[in-house]
């Protein structure tokens, strides 16, 4: 008799409003935090690929070349970031979106170069 007395007590405590409240407060800000995220790394991913095709787009017009064409995608880049995001994007943020254009930019070369093998 006297265990489920601990056990009614130990339920009631741990269901009582004084513990439950700032559990779900908790529970909710880590969710929301791990969405944030998660919407952010789609804007980043869906951003580097637009703003490298835009680029390779119009360069030629431009009349840029080499490491002016990642100047105009860090400029770019930032521009669109802070529109979406409502901020400036961090140093890492800018390190990720240059490594994910640098690869986008490779596998548009080697997708081209496979397509060109294919065709001969």
């Amino acid at each position: 008799m006297a265990d489920i007395n601990w056990t009614k007590m130990f339920t009631d405590i741990l269901t009582s409003e004084a513990v439950m409240e700032p559990v779900i407060a908790f529970l909710v800000g880590y969710w929301i935090r791990q969405y944030k995220k998660q919407e952010k790394y789609r804007v980043v991913s869906d951003l580097v690929v637009d703003i490298v095709d835009y680029i390779e787009e119009h360069y030629e017009e431009w009349g840029i070349r080499g490491s002016e064409k990642m100047n105009k995608f860090l400029e770019l880049f930032s521009e669109e970031y802070k529109k979406q995001l409502g901020k400036t994007p961090t140093v890492s943020d800018i390190q990720t979106a240059k490594i994910r254009a640098e690869a986008q930019v490779q596998r548009a070369r080697r997708e081209d170069k496979m397509a060109f093998q294919t065709k001969k």
